[in-house]
């Protein structure tokens, strides 16, 4: 029944919020700490800075970690399959359903350009709110302007400039700089420890199913197992890799024009789930068809479900390692200025596509100062700049 409750609840939530990982987080507190009782109220949203220092999306550890506190591993799995399943069944269907979109109509255009300018706001709103805890020092400035040097105006591989990033807080950590603390006390979760029986079969099961996919769906399975393992604070940070990856004539998989992503990123945030698992599965649809948008969304929480695991289970011992902590708090700050270039990218599809557009720079703050002063919910401002970009192509 635990288990069932879990998959049901996650199901309902990721079906009906939309607005990505933070959103999700908000309601899953409310769900399993005020209404079922579950957990303590507030215990869930206590935990975010945990989620994400831990690779994965803020939907996907919110899951893991319910699940594992309420009905251990298993319950952990099930709980991210009930996060997973309706965003991927939805955007599967806008992924076959795409290339039948009037995206050629005025109206329509006007409704994307709309969607474009608010996911502008919203990814800028993001990074506001971040900012303080993310950014701290001259460390902290310092890493953020070298980041968006590396990867927005350089063109550097974003893997690499995250790797770069994480070396550097080591570094700092070790040569006696200063970080603030970055885990909480208390903050772990008692896992009960495989039998010898059952590690035996997780070992083989796991060892054949790799096998297989890697023979059949290898370049999609471990792409998207990258990304996943990269996946730091939110969907959004992955944006920059996707744009690598998947847009224009240089990229190394699909080459999908940039008008066409900016749709899709649009989409994603119109509709319900996590982003990038709504991307996730357009990208593997479009690599693979069917399968490939299941292997794909599949390894993308993969690495987040083994990695967070761990980390709550063995969190009280190596929360203060010098090592560790140099690792978390390098990546922080490079995080946000993946954001940053992501709103520079959606800045140019819409502020400044074709030249400065005053009404989408109106939509872009507009959507901006609703996600800031809580003043409207992120899926009432994406509808009403949708609304407001088909009105304006009308008139």
């Amino acid at each position: 029944m635990k288990l069932l409750r879990l998959f049901w609840e996650f199901f309902k939530i990721s079906l009906l919020v939309v607005g990505g990982g933070y959103a999700i987080i908000v309601v899953a507190d409310e769900v399993f700490g005020r209404k079922r009782r579950m957990l303590a109220e507030g215990e869930v949203l206590e935990h975010l800075p945990i989620f994400q220092m831990v690779p994965g999306l803020i939907a996907g550890n919110t899951a893991i970690y319910v699940g594992l506190k309420i009905a251990g591993r298993t319950g952990a799995a099930v709980a991210l399959l009930g996060a997973a399943l309706p965003s991927f069944l939805i955007f599967l269907a806008v992924s076959c359903g795409y290339s039948f979109l009037p995206v050629e109509n005025s109206y329509v255009a006007g409704a994307l350009m709309g969607l474009r300018a608010a996911l502008t706001g919203v990814v800028v709103g993001t990074i506001v709110k971040g900012w303080r805890s993310g950014v701290k020092g001259a460390y902290g400035y310092a890493t953020v302007a070298a980041a968006c040097l590396l990867v927005s105006v350089l063109h550097w591989n974003v893997a690499l400039v995250m790797l770069l990033a994480m070396c550097a807080g080591v570094v700092w950590k070790f040569c006696g700089g200063a970080t603030p603390a970055v885990m909480a006390g208390g903050a772990g979760v008692a896992v009960e420890p495989l039998s010898r029986r059952a590690r035996v079969w997780a070992v083989l099961g796991g060892a054949a199913a790799l096998a297989l996919v890697t023979v059949f769906l290898g370049t999609v399975f471990w792409t998207f197992v990258k990304f996943g393992c990269l996946g730091f604070g939110g969907g959004f940070v992955l944006v920059p890799l996707y744009l690598q990856t998947f847009v224009g004539e240089a990229a190394q998989l699909l080459q999908i024009p940039a008008e066409e992503f900016s749709n899709l990123m649009a989409l994603t945030q119109a509709t319900p789930g996590p982003v990038s698992v709504n991307a996730a599965t357009f990208f593997g649809y479009r690599m693979a068809g069917v399968a490939g948008a299941a292997v794909a969304t599949t390894a993308l929480l993969l690495p987040s479900y083994f990695l967070l695991t761990a980390a709550l289970a063995g969190i009280e011992r190596w929360k203060t390692s010098r090592f560790v902590q140099g690792l978390l708090w390098g990546v922080r700050p490079a995080t946000n200025a993946l954001m940053i270039h992501a709103a520079i990218v959606f800045a140019g599809m819409s502020v400044w596509h074709g030249g400065f557009q005053p009404f989408a720079c109106a939509l872009a703050v507009f959507a901006a100062a609703a996600l800031l002063t809580r003043r409207l919910s992120v899926m009432v401002t994406i509808f009403l700049c949708a609304a407001f970009g088909a009105a304006f192509a009308a008139l």
